[in-house]
């Protein structure tokens, strides 16, 4: 029998979900680092999804999301990511401001599968802490927090103790702002023996981290922690690895039969699709799941169904993009699995 498990996963800081980029939905909830999860659509056999996003009919500011909804669809279709995706203070939002498109891009990567990198609010810490690099509590039964002699959290240097690490990365290099041709299980891994010599701990792609290395302002559009005239309407590096990751299917190999590729399309206003969006609420942002096991060696989980709820323009002071993307914005064409 297919087990059903249901999981809530967003950015509310309030709520209580067991939710996990570097990690996937299910992985916590199931205390399993190695689980990977997949698209609604996806049985275990290779081909091309199909899966459809809509506006629920019922849904507040339906004439301001019809340009978001249609640009995150967009830009995960590209799935082509680009250092640097993260705007701060953008001139184009006001005092006070929090970007929809930004949020919504998020949340949609959830019902895509992908989990925060970070321990977030659902691990019960507060305020810096839940930047750590998302795990499992160890054998002590609490959370090990220390930065390490750089003193920043998330990165290498980190000092994480009995902490079972739920993050992916890149083995031998633990780099989350890299974007390989061969993304599969044999080159990425949780297991922290395939460290790099001199690694205490996995790196994450958060934006202190970023301006740590010397990079540009980058982050995972899946980090936790959304700033007031924030933007990030382009998938960071680590976002487009872990898609790329599921995609090499339960085998974990990249190039065999079993791999797939998707296109998100948008249906419109309609409340009958496999991913739909509705504003209303005191929610900030959230997307509901259900999925079921498949077979295969290692663990996975499908997708079954999925609703993302935004708050109420009432409740939230949003900024909808009205600039629709064009083909050129969206960074070419997508990847497709070879």
């Amino acid at each position: 029998m297919k087990r059903v498990l249901p999981v809530l996963a967003g950015l509310q800081l309030a709520l209580p979900f067991p939710a996990l980029a570097g990690v996937f939905i299910f992985a916590e909830s199931q205390a399993n680092p190695e689980l990977i999860t997949h698209p609604i659509g996806y049985s275990g056999s290779g081909g091309h999804l199909e899966i459809s996003v809509c506006i629920d009919p019922a849904s507040e500011s339906i004439g301001d999301m019809i340009v978001p909804v249609q640009n995150v669809v967009k830009v995960w279709n590209a799935l082509n990511p680009v250092l640097g995706n993260t705007t701060l203070n953008d001139p184009q939002l006001g005092t006070g401001q929090v970007d929809y498109e930004s949020v919504l891009l998020h949340e949609l990567g959830h019902c895509m599968g992908l989990a925060h990198p970070n321990l977030a609010s659902e691990s019960g810490l507060s305020g810096q802490d839940q930047r750590y690099a998302k795990t499992l509590v160890g054998p002590n039964g609490s959370y090990n927090l220390n930065p390490g002699s750089d003193g920043v959290i998330g990165t290498r240097n980190d000092q994480r103790g009995d902490d079972v690490n739920l993050g992916w990365f890149r083995i031998g290099i633990n780099d989350p702002f890299i974007f390989e041709d061969v993304i599969d299980g044999s080159t990425y891994s949780t297991d922290l023996d395939d460290l790099p010599q001199g690694h205490n701990f996995v790196e994450i792609a958060g934006l202190q981290v970023a301006q740590h290395r010397g990079l540009p302002d980058d982050e995972s559009v899946m980090h936790q922690g959304t700033r007031l005239r924030e933007t990030k309407r382009k998938l960071a590096r680590d976002d487009a690895t872990m898609i790329r990751l599921a995609m090499s299917g339960i085998d974990r190999t990249q190039g065999t039969a079993d791999d797939y590729s998707y296109t998100l399309t948008y249906g419109g206003v309609d409340d009958d699709c496999d991913i739909t969006v509705v504003t209303e609420g005191s929610a900030f942002g959230l997307c509901t799941v259900t999925g079921q096991f498949l077979g295969g060696p290692n663990s996975h989980i499908a997708i079954t169904s999925g609703t993302i709820t935004m708050g109420s323009a009432s409740n939230y002071n949003w900024f909808f993009n009205p600039d629709l993307l064009s083909s050129d914005e969206v960074f070419a064409d997508r990847f497709q699995t070879p």
